[in-house]
């Protein structure tokens, strides 16, 4: 504890845990020695230990978040406690902390920052980076207890140097004692000490970071990841820029806040701030401020889905200088997926435990043209993947390494399985997809999507492949390296798709060739010039 006396200096090196999982998904990039990283930062309270140079003693200010109410929260396993979500506010960073102590204003705390999926914090740190340590746990389970699962086992952490952080962590556990079905050994992230005083000032941001696209024909429309900013592009690249009277999302946790829906006399605009309509004469309307959840579009005909609450979902149809059709609030569960069938829609939502998040029954759910509903049984699938997903032509499920025909009745049919797991996917007419992690021929599809060991581009980043199926018979046609595992797509009148993934790319024709970027912030920033 700091005495009164003291003068308080902040630290300008600080040790930040970054998860194997934030490294993994892609959305941090592997920290190496030297250079300049950005981590989204949580904090977690901790006893103080001199042996684990992780756990550090800090001085913050504590904001508090959500309006200061608590959460009740509730794991499953029979314990329940309250906890607040507060901002921690450092010189030189920030970090979210959910701590069951309520705090406010100038705190001394003692724990860890950890570096995590940016979903989890608001919270932000940026420095550079001095030294890089791979943490690993020992984790053990009951030996009388066959199914029981690994525990980590208190005071077992251990360090290693390096000087880049692995890309992957091994996902089958190293053997580390007599037995391995007993005791292993995981690799849980890296610790990194970060210099918070020796980087140069940040980048300025560009007047547009792509995050979602539609086209219709020759047009291109392009919204921002946070501002309410819509480009629109023609066939000659010509720059129309639409600022819609929504809000600034500051580090939205998510890859979008919001999607674009083109037509032939404009584009719908949906997201966490509601819906607005676009024209191609310049002209911006508000239709409504409820948020929406997500979106799909036929032709003009917009159906979007809000969530008043955790598990219910209320259906909205809009068509351009129509009123709103609205289908009042059911309790179906989460929405997963929705997409675009002949005359209308198809939804999947899925029930989840309020308390522990546990899956529950998943149903299908149809609306046509003219807004008339049919909601289907719940389905008799077994225990689906996180994140199943729809597409439309015939409707069917894809569901980890397993693909499910939508009937008309709203079941499904016997499923047909997939050579190995894709993470997402979509169809919009006859371009089918599926996004996966770049096979290495170790897992049960072997080297599928691709026809045997590929080149990726010689950089440090990392990509995912985006695979072209045909709509028929589901072979792969081409893949493509990209730099997102969601991307946005879309396809224009001339079949070129398009992606948004570290910018707008079109993608090739040909298999493993690489994306053509369209700078689109430049095209916007010489528009602002005329």
């Amino acid at each position: 504890m700091t005495e009164p006396d003291q003068v308080w200096r902040p630290q300008t090196r600080l040790p930040v845990l970054v998860t194997a999982v934030s490294i993994e998904d892609g959305e941090t990039p592997p920290p190496e020695v030297g250079a300049v990283a950005v981590f989204p930062l949580l904090f977690e309270e901790m006893p103080a230990d001199p042996a684990d140079p992780s756990i550090v003693t800090l001085g913050a200010v504590a904001e508090p978040l959500h309006s200061g109410k608590p959460a009740l929260q509730r794991p499953g396993d029979g314990r329940q406690w309250w906890d607040w979500t507060v901002l921690l506010r450092g010189v030189g960073w920030t970090a979210t902390w959910y701590t069951r102590r309520p705090v406010l204003g100038q705190v001394e705390v003692t724990g860890r920052l950890i570096g995590d999926l940016s979903y989890a914090t608001i919270g932000r740190i940026r420095g550079r980076v001095r030294r890089i340590h791979v943490a690993s746990d020992r984790y053990r389970r009951e030996v009388d207890q066959p199914h029981s699962p690994f525990r980590p086992v208190p005071g077992t952490r251990r360090y290693r140097q390096v000087t880049t952080s692995p890309r992957s962590f091994a996902h089958v556990a190293r053997p580390s004692g007599p037995d391995p079905l007993v005791e292993r050994t995981h690799e849980v992230g890296v610790l990194v000490d970060l210099d918070l005083t020796d980087v140069p000032p940040p980048p300025l941001r560009p007047s547009m970071i792509p995050a979602a696209i539609s086209a219709h024909e020759s047009d291109l429309w392009i919204a921002d990841r946070e501002l309410p900013l819509v480009v629109h592009l023609d066939a000659g690249r010509r720059v129309r820029e639409y600022i819609v009277p929504g809000q600034i999302f500051d580090t939205p946790p998510a890859d979008r806040t919001r999607s674009v829906w083109a037509h032939a006399d404009g584009c719908w605009v949906g997201g966490w701030d509601g819906i607005f309509h676009c024209t191609r004469g310049g002209t911006v309307e508000a239709i409504t401020d409820t948020p929406i959840r997500d979106g799909a579009a036929h032709g003009q005909t917009l159906l979007a889905v809000s969530v008043p609450d955790r598990g219910t979902a209320e259906l909205i149809l809009a068509r351009p200088g129509q009123d709103l059709v609205r289908h009042p609030a059911e309790q179906w569960g989460d929405l997963e997926s929705m997409t675009t069938c002949e005359g209308g829609f198809v939804l999947l939502f899925r029930r989840r435990d309020p308390s522990t998040g546990a899956l529950g029954a998943a149903r299908l759910v149809r609306v046509d043209l003219h807004a008339t509903v049919t909601v289907g049984a719940p389905l008799e699938t077994a225990g689906m993947s996180y994140r199943p997903f729809l597409t439309g032509l015939p409707p069917t499920i894809v569901d980890g390494a397993s693909a499910y025909r939508v009937l008309d009745d709203l079941t499904l049919a016997q499923p047909n399985s997939l050579p190995d797991h894709v993470l997402g996917g979509g169809q919009i007419d006859d371009l089918l997809w599926i996004v996966g992690h770049p096979p290495d021929g170790s897992g049960r599809g072997r080297w599928w999507p691709l026809p045997g060991p590929a080149v990726y581009p010689a950089d440090h980043h990392q990509y995912w492949l985006f695979t072209r199926l045909d709509p028929v018979t589901w072979e792969p046609i081409a893949s493509i390296p990209i730099r997102s595992p969601r991307p946005d797509v879309t396809i224009d009148g001339a079949g070129t798709v398009w992606v948004t993934a570290a910018g707008v790319h079109a993608l090739p024709h040909q298999h493993m060739n690489p994306t053509e970027l369209l700078d689109v912030a430049e095209l916007l920033d010489r528009s602002r010039l005329r």
